[in-house]
């Protein structure tokens, strides 16, 4: 039986999907394409960017795709929002809860080891937690 609340919303899903889709673009330049400094960045610190020391520069861009892998994953959140919106399929959302999950902490998690981070345990953790609710939305996904 469908409802008022399970009724697919044409708009409101293209509008959410497109706007997930153009998240996906940005998530896209910070993850494969964004310098450590762009020109804005250097007017702003007044440091030009063939004057940053090389290990910061490999910092900065381990950070910038840290938050490519953030907005990627919101990117995957509002395109399985947007589908759901669309078709009023609950698998959709769920599936791509988990793989927005595992893209944005798997992405995390690999620019901490890549940085040694004190923080590693603590993320293990906070792995285990999004692999467990991954699995778990994967499951009832294929239902």
């Amino acid at each position: 039986m469908t409802t008022r609340a399970t009724r697919p919303d044409r708009l409101a899903g293209t509008l959410v999907l497109v706007a997930g889709i153009l998240t996906l673009g940005i998530a896209t330049y910070f993850l494969f394409l964004r310098p450590p400094m762009l020109p804005e960045d250097a007017r702003f610190t007044g440091v030009p960017a063939g004057a940053l020391p090389p290990r910061l520069a490999v910092w900065l861009t381990i950070v910038f795709r840290t938050w490519g892998g953030f907005v990627a994953g919101f990117g995957i959140v509002l395109v399985a929002i947007g589908a759901y919106l669309l078709t009023a399929a609950s698998r959709v959302l769920r599936g791509g809860v988990a793989l927005a999950l595992v893209v944005a902490f798997g992405r995390f998690l690999l620019s901490n080891i890549e940085l040694g981070s004190d923080f590693l345990p603590l993320l293990v953790v906070v792995a285990v937690v999004v692999a467990a609710a991954t699995v778990v939305l994967l499951v009832r996904a294929l239902r």
